[in-house]
Parts: structure tokens; sequence; C-alpha cells
């Protein structure tokens, strides 16, 4: 009689604690992050071309604020993150210099005629299937920020933070 009881307990503290897992919210739900002064070049629904607004990173979505006008994107729908620099490290040669004025590739593009800009270029796909890409340009160093909390948030990419974390640490040689 006091086996049932103990399988019974045990069964039911396993599902208390795997209850209590589903529950519990993402970290990048409670912690939001915003990157002002942010232009979305092209890729938005509803947002004009160019637009100058706030992108936002929370509750699962990357966010993007003209005025009154909103797009919203779940991270979960995003299956490619590349900021200015993996596009310079995956770009390279004659091929590269070729394709380096391709859509979502406009990163490498913009970085040719400012420099004090960080790019973020997303790849999603939409309810219905679609693929779409979206452009944005951030002030310098919100990049890699940008792309953790879309990390975080379940987004996914080709090129881990990792690494490019590491190219960004080590010092530039300058040529001579």
């Amino acid at each position: 009689m006091k086996m049932p009881r103990v399988v019974s307990l045990l069964f039911a503290c396993a599902a208390a604690i795997t209850g209590a897992g589903l529950l519990a919210l993402p970290a990048a739900a409670q912690n939001p992050m915003s990157f002002p002064e942010t232009k979305a070049v092209f890729g938005l629904d509803g947002i004009k071309h160019g637009a100058d607004g706030v992108l936002t990173i929370q509750g699962g979505n990357l966010e993007f604020v003209k005025g009154k006008k909103k797009a919203d994107i779940p991270a979960s729908s995003i299956t490619e993150v590349m900021t200015g620099k993996d596009t310079e490290r995956t770009i390279g040669g004659t091929v590269g210099t070729l394709t380096m004025f391709a859509p979502y590739g406009g990163g490498r593009f913009l970085s040719l005629f400012r420099t004090k800009i960080d790019t973020l270029s997303v790849e999603y796909v939409d309810a219905s299937g679609g693929v779409h890409g979206a452009l944005f340009t951030l002030t310098e160093g919100n990049s890699l920020g940008a792309k953790k909390a879309l990390l975080d948030a379940g987004a996914k990419t080709s090129v881990p933070v990792e690494v490019e974390a590491e190219e960004q640490a080590k010092p530039k040689e300058k040529k001579q």
C-alpha cells in the first residue's frame, strides 16, 4: 500500500517542477533592450524606407517604432541575424566584392559610405512562410548588443556571437 503512495508523490513532484519550468518567463522578456536613433533602411511592412525610430527587443519580439507606426517581428521567426562585422568576415575576394551589393548583405554596402554606424540585418519567415529581410543602422557599438538580445529572445544565426566578440576585441592593424 505504501509503494503506490510514494510513486504518486514522486510523480506529483515531478509534474509540479516541470510545470514551474514551463511557466518561467525568458530573460529577454524581462529585460527589454532599446536602441534609439535607429534607422530602418528597408524591409519593414508599414514603415517607410530610411525611417528613423526606436528599435526595441522585448517579449520575444523585435519591434521598430516610428511615431505612431510600429512593426513587429517575432524573434522565433528570425532565421539569420548579421551585423556589419559578420558581413566583413564572410564576404571576401572578387565574388565578395560583387555580392556586397546584395539586399540582405546590405550592411557591407552601407559601410562603404559611413563609418560611424553599425548595421544589423535580419532574415525572417512570416506567418505564411514567406522569407523577408530587414536592414537597420544603429549608432556605433550597438549592433553586437542587439544581436545578443535577439539570440537570447529566440532568433538564430550562422555566425556565433562569441566569434564576433573575439574579432572586435582584436586590435586593428594599420596598413603601412
